[in-house]
């Protein structure tokens, strides 16, 4: 993301969470545990989303995390790891 931000953005509990909300991702609900797999489908959404919009992948994790940090109810990092 720091080289180039352009291809990539952070994977955070909070883009995943709102992916998994808005049915994007299927798996680890809670946003934690990820494995190459997760970040892999993460990433591909990501390019997916920031070609769609013409805007870095970075831009499109940004605003995804603020959306989530802006609507979040309750905790943040749910009991469930799963």
């Amino acid at each position: 993301m720091l080289v180039d931000p352009k291809r990539y953005g952070v994977i955070d509990i909070r883009v995943w969470q709102i992916l998994h909300a808005i049915g994007a991702v299927t798996k680890k609900p809670s946003g934690v545990g990820f494995i190459f797999a997760n970040w892999y489908q993460f990433l591909m959404i990501l390019r997916h989303l920031s070609k769609t919009l013409g805007v870095k992948a970075r831009d499109v994790e940004e605003a995804l995390f603020v959306a989530h940090n802006e609507h979040q109810k309750g905790r943040l990092y749910l009991e469930s790891g799963t």
